[in-house]
């Protein structure tokens, strides 16, 4: 063995502290922001907390005088307070601070107490338990019934066609509304009041119309033949419906989040964007030891807690500039989703937006992740906004969800007997100028939950038995 000194030229990516922490608070929600700010301040002694820059201040700084008079009133008076405590001898006082708080019930066990007071058959109640634990995290029954019957075999003898029933005559009766649909559609449709006018209407442009759906209200009252007034109802009440129903059906613990954008419509219906929290949340560098001189390893400690807190600064500064560049692009983007929901989004990826904005898309994902925007249809996660898409013929794409609603629109629509194949519906979109395999309409089609040609025929053959 030897020891050899050597020479070697390469390049390496070395983070300094400032850029560290910049893309430390680019990456925080809003309530981790407030906790870290928090701990940074009772570290640092050249940070304060301005109390009356925002209402999250304002509260603490409420509660903290709060404190100061309750301690002022126990010099007062002697604190004794443990004694008090422990000598209620079983009062109203003592029971009231010894109350628990009751453990909140999640959707999923919500569900399963609904299914329990159902009228049904031993045999029916367990699959309707079984159905609901199978719905994914959105509330959606992504499998067909066949396949569902194939997977609980061993435990349970049944079909499809009980399967199927139990599914519309108990799961689509749960609240809330909207669960077990096989696709957004039916999520949507289930959801709909047939007695309402207005809701008439959304179900006949869901069904009829979803293709022109992205047009002006002027365009779609004339493609539906109805007028203007009845348009605007149907897309306030589409607004209103909840694409995602089975939110918390795992029972994931209760988390509170704040927006980091707000999307709102101005009174000339132009789309206008907050970013809550700027101005550095109220934090501010602290005067009061600005002309202090320091001296040995204090003078060292005090300018190195000084580059650290203008670094925090200059970190809360990039982090609102980047939020609002994300969200200028966003709003000119997907405006139509946040006009029309869901079925109004267009395909966009990080690496879009990124070129749009002149950042790194490893940027524009720790911006997006974790972060919740609200919007006029609601509180949504950023990552709602990106969608993949397939290239047309001209040159353009077109959303993924139009996709598999084209697939299933053309499954819907064949002749009873002859189900279409896949290559067949691959062949039928590219000449309608999507590009499009083969592989990729099944795998929609599976995403779907709706069974192959063979299967289709298969059905249609052993009704007419």
């Amino acid at each position: 063995m030897q020891t050899k000194i050597t020479q070697k030229l390469g390049q390496r990516l070395a983070l300094t502290p400032q850029l560290t922490q910049s893309l430390k608070v680019l990456a925080m929600g809003s309530m981790e922001l407030d906790a870290y700010l928090e701990d940074s301040i009772e570290s640092n002694p050249m940070l304060e907390m301005e109390f009356n820059a925002t209402p999250t201040t304002d509260a603490a700084g409420h509660e903290h005088a709060l404190e100061v008079a309750q301690q002022e009133q126990w010099r007062e008076q002697g604190d004794n307070r443990w004694e008090n405590m422990y000598n209620q001898n079983g009062s109203d006082e003592f029971n009231e601070r010894d109350q628990q708080w009751q453990q909140e019930q999640s959707l999923s066990e919500s569900l399963h107490e609904q299914v329990a007071r159902q009228p049904m058959s031993k045999a029916e109640h367990q699959i309707a338990h079984m159905l609901i634990d199978s719905l994914d995290d959105d509330g959606y029954f992504r499998s067909s019934p066949a396949e569902f019957v194939a997977d609980i075999s061993p435990e349970v003898i049944t079909d499809a066609e009980t399967v199927d029933n139990i599914l519309q005559r108990v799961i689509h009766q749960l609240e809330p509304v909207g669960l077990g649909a096989r696709d957004l559609t039916e999520c949507l449709l289930l959801q709909l009041d047939c007695s309402q006018l207005t809701d008439i209407w959304v179900k006949r442009l869901l069904l009829h119309y979803p293709d022109a759906l992205l047009q002006s209200d002027e365009e779609l009252a004339v493609t539906a033949e109805c007028d203007l007034h009845t348009i605007q109802l149907a897309r306030q009440r589409m607004r209103r419906l909840d694409p995602f129903p089975g939110h918390g059906l795992r029972g994931q613990e209760n988390y509170y989040v704040r927006p980091e954008i707000v999307f709102h419509r101005s009174s000339e219906n132009e789309i206008e964007i907050d970013i809550p929290g700027t101005s550095c949340r109220g934090i501010r560098l602290n005067d009061q030891w600005k002309e202090h001189e320091w001296k040995g390893k204090d003078k060292e400690f005090m300018s190195q807690a000084m580059k650290e807190a203008k670094w925090l600064l200059h970190a809360l500064d990039q982090r609102s500039e980047t939020l609002m560049k994300v969200a200028l692009c966003l709003a000119e983007r997907q405006r139509s989703f946040l006009e029309y929901g869901i079925l109004g989004l267009k395909p966009l990826t990080l690496q879009d937006v990124a070129s749009d904005v002149g950042l790194h898309e490893s940027t524009i994902s720790r911006v997006t992740n974790g972060k919740y925007a609200d919007t006029p249809i609601g509180l949504i996660e950023l990552r709602r906004f990106f969608s993949a898409g397939l290239p047309t013929r001209g040159g353009g794409s077109i959303s993924v969800y139009r996709v598999q609603q084209r697939v299933k629109a053309l499954i819907e629509s064949e002749p009873q007997g002859r189900p279409i194949s896949d290559q067949a519906i691959a062949d039928r979109l590219q000449a309608e100028g999507i590009e499009i395999a083969r592989r990729t309409v099944a795998k929609y089609r599976e995403q779907l939950g709706l069974p192959p040609s063979s299967q289709r025929r298969r059905t249609v053959r052993s009704r007419q038995k």
